[in-house]
């Protein structure tokens, strides 16, 4: 019986050790928003080679390589706590091997950042970045009435050269419905800068059912010109006319805010010095 009973004691033991709260905690501190503001990196230099290893001020805040050479630290773009006033950014670009070529090479450039949340376009291997304030907030909508996102644009693109900046853009989307037509989300966005506000997307609610709370898929999106003319785009390295440039498959959920921002650069007579990208990444 004295088997038994010690038998029971030590099973009662396990299952109350087993029930105890073992709390894992870890250093944080608040960020001082006196003397630090909020930063993220994006790589929009016109060119598909990978990119890493990112130093602010001498300290490496990434070394994480991605396939796209856009994000840090790895595929979402973070902000980083940097203090106010100018900061030196160093990066380094790993060479690409594959058709078109791009040599390694190293971007030095250098920022003033002020109170507050920003966007840091690395948009040159020769200039410093663009800085961009992120907005805190998205506009007040309903929250079951309303099936709604929120777009704001950047425009980066580049001519054929890779230097001269392409002119005003216009970002126009398209639903996947049966006749439906291209609906304007920002116009005459000039390079550098973002639209002043943000564009209240309605999804499509194939059931007209309210509260809905999904996503809306297959969206595409177009660029025009100042003039109203969708951009063209060599479609293969061997065609030598152009056709209507879309990007296709994008989905946008309820109550989200995206920055979309378009960067890249024309061919000049085929798609083998084409590089086009619209990036995206979640503000808020």
């Amino acid at each position: 019986m004295k088997k038994k009973y010690y038998i029971v004691l030590a099973i009662i033991g396990l299952v109350f050790n087993a029930c105890q709260k073992n709390e894992i905690t870890f250093p944080v501190t608040e960020l001082d928003t006196e003397a630090y503001s909020e930063v993220r990196m994006i790589n929009a230099i016109p060119i598909t080679g990978v990119s890493d290893t990112l130093l602010l001020n001498g300290k490496n805040y990434s070394s994480v390589s991605t396939l796209l050479g856009a994000y840090y630290p790895n595929s979402t773009p973070k902000y980083f706590a940097v203090p106010i006033g100018t900061a030196t950014i160093s990066l380094n670009f790993k060479a690409k091997t594959n058709s078109p070529a791009v040599a390694a090479f190293n971007y030095a450039g250098n920022m003033t950042v002020a109170k507050g949340k920003w966007s840091a376009f690395i948009y040159d291997a020769t200039k410093d970045p663009i800085l961009l304030q992120d907005a805190d907030a998205v506009p007040a909508t309903d929250p079951w009435q309303d099936t709604v996102c929120f777009i704001k644009v950047v425009n980066l693109f580049h001519q054929a050269d890779g230097v001269t900046p392409f002119g005003k853009l216009t970002l126009k989307a398209k639903k996947n419905i049966t006749g439906a037509t291209w609906e304007t989300v920002a116009t005459d966005i000039d390079f550098g800068t973002q639209s002043s506000a943000y564009y209240a997307y309605k999804l499509k609610n194939v059931l007209n059912a309210k509260p809905w709370s999904g996503t809306e898929t297959k969206i595409t999106f177009a660029i025009f010109d100042s003039a109203g003319n969708q951009f063209q785009q060599f479609t293969s390295a061997t065609a030598s006319t152009k056709s209507a440039y879309t990007s296709i498959n994008w989905s946008l959920g309820k109550g989200r805010a995206y920055v979309i921002y378009v960067n890249g650069k024309e061919g000049t007579t085929n798609n083998t010095d084409q590089f086009i990208r619209l990036g995206s990444y979640t503000p808020l």
